[in-house]
């Protein structure tokens, strides 16, 4: 079934005001996933995007537009930064990442030599942050054990690139550094 944009919003927004922490809002939310048609999953998800931008959080879950090269250009500067002087020194010939820039999406991964065969290497997704241009605004996600795409819900408000990396940096949850 489709669900419009303002659908989204009101199922997401009422999902956030409960308290899941709790047996009678785990039994809320179970109530509001049935009415609504989302499932648990879906309204998880929209839940979460929602808490961590409000309506700019839902929206930025399916927005594709191509962010311009400049913002682009500096984001991935920061974030190239941040993550070389993350590794230390001598590590560097070992240990790398992966940014990837696609639409309005930067993705990172970590790539690191196989624990049992060092001559081979994996590769980890870290985190991605998506550029909106309707609000100027960047979003944090982080990979769920079930490999999908998952709104961070930070802390304090994320805003700019800046705003990522510290949550990113700080990873209150364990969601990105394990």
């Amino acid at each position: 079934m489709k669900f419009a944009f303002s659908a989204k919003c009101l199922w997401a927004k009422k999902a956030a005001l409960l308290n899941v922490e709790t047996h009678r809002g785990q039994t809320g939310f179970s109530k509001t996933a049935k009415e609504s048609g989302l499932g648990e999953r879906r309204l998880s998800y929209y839940s979460n995007a929602y808490q961590a931008a409000g309506e700019s959080g839902i929206k930025a879950l399916s927005y594709r537009k191509r962010m311009p090269n400049e913002i682009r250009k500096k984001a991935m500067e920061k974030i190239n930064m941040y993550l070389y002087n993350r590794i230390p020194p001598h590590l560097r010939t070992e240990i790398g990442f992966l940014v990837k820039a696609q639409y309005n999406r930067i993705i990172v991964s970590e790539k690191r030599p196989l624990f049992g065969d060092p001559l081979q290497t994996s590769c980890s997704k870290v985190f991605q942050v998506r550029y909106t241009d309707f609000d100027n605004r960047w979003h944090l996600y982080w990979m769920r054990k079930f490999r999908k795409w998952w709104p961070y819900v930070p802390q304090t408000s994320i805003y700019t690139i800046t705003d990522c990396i510290r949550e990113i940096e700080k990873d209150s949850w364990g969601c990105f550094w394990g």
